[in-house]
């Protein structure tokens, strides 16, 4: 039997969470899809694609009974909302960050371990078919000694004013950095330069690995890549082609991919199946991450502060 499921924000990114659904529900694992939000625009798109819609997030569990809900609103929401949806019985999935610091992370991880739910977060990178193989590779040696990634997202869409680059881009680098080095944390960052629309972090890592993260909106081209670097040979990942990738050392020679789901469908079938042991972001290294990401943002206005202090002098 499939569950009920709710998709709370429903503009550019929870739209593709409600089309994934929708070819998951093709394989039963969902008996229903309600899309919610407050603005009618997003709703009239939803309902467009045929989904039921309904307008108030406080009543959407209770009226539809649902069995999970996906929260794909504004970072600065997803505490709060993850929250309400956890107390009120259900599993969460919240888009990354989990939250905006690592306390409010801490206290979301703690009540679903209280009520017994299921609590994890839009690592979709973990999922994506060329990164899966490319952690096989690592683990059997093809490359050497992992000695640095270097991770890129740019984007052409315009910021939002309000989101963060580190909160919302700059934080798959770091728990894709975890991932590859089988969940070891960084030692210290390095470096962190840039705003709060474009920024760019570098992390040091055990055994001298170095990870740097470049991202930010308003880019002239849409980049999405990553390049593992080790002693023997590289691996180049464009994360917007899931069929081939890579790997080589002064030439690079393709590897082809075969896929059966996007990283998005697999990272929403992991949850609704929650199956353990899973691919997917551990709770402990959600908040490492987020804890990481909170430090960087910090250092980051720190430094933005003494440069206005220096200016005024």
């Amino acid at each position: 039997m499939g569950k009920r499921i709710g998709v709370v924000g429903c503009g550019r990114w929870g739209s593709k969470h409600l089309s994934a659904l929708q070819q998951i529900a093709e394989q039963g694992s969902v008996d229903a899809i309600v899309a919610c939000d407050v603005h009618r625009t997003a709703l009239e798109q939803a309902k467009s694609m045929g989904f039921e819609v309904h307008d108030d997030p406080t009543n959407l569990v209770e009226t539809f009974q649902l069995d999970a809900v996906i929260v794909a609103t504004p970072n600065d929401s997803h505490f709060e909302l993850g929250k309400r949806f956890l107390m009120e019985g259900v599993d969460v999935f919240l888009e990354k960050p989990l939250a905006t610091t690592f306390d409010h992370a801490s206290s979301l991880v703690s009540i679903a371990i209280q009520e017994g739910k299921i609590l994890k977060s839009g690592f979709l990178l973990r999922f994506h078919p060329c990164i899966v193989d490319v952690k096989q590779q690592i683990r059997r040696g093809r490359i050497g000694a992992i000695q640095a990634i270097h991770y890129r997202k740019k984007s052409v869409r315009l910021d939002d004013g309000q989101s963060h680059a580190l909160d919302s881009l700059a934080i798959h680098g770091v728990d894709l950095a975890e991932f590859l080095l089988d969940g070891q944390t960084p030692l210290r960052i390095s470096e962190v330069t840039g705003s709060r629309r474009s920024a760019r972090l570098t992390l040091e890592y055990p055994h001298q690995v170095e990870i740097r993260i470049d991202v930010g909106w308003d880019s002239e081209e849409n980049i999405a890549e990553v390049e593992i670097i080790g002693a023997d040979k590289s691996i180049r990942v464009s994360l917007q082609d899931h069929h081939q990738y890579s790997i080589g050392g002064d030439t690079h020679e393709p590897k082809e991919m075969e896929h059966q789901r996007t990283p998005l469908e697999g990272v929403l079938l992991d949850f609704l199946s929650g199956e353990s042991p899973s691919i997917a972001s551990s709770t402990g290294s959600i908040l490492r991450t987020i804890k990481c990401i909170e430090q960087a943002r910090m250092q980051l206005n720190a430094l933005g502060r003494l440069n206005t202090r220096e200016l005024k002098g």
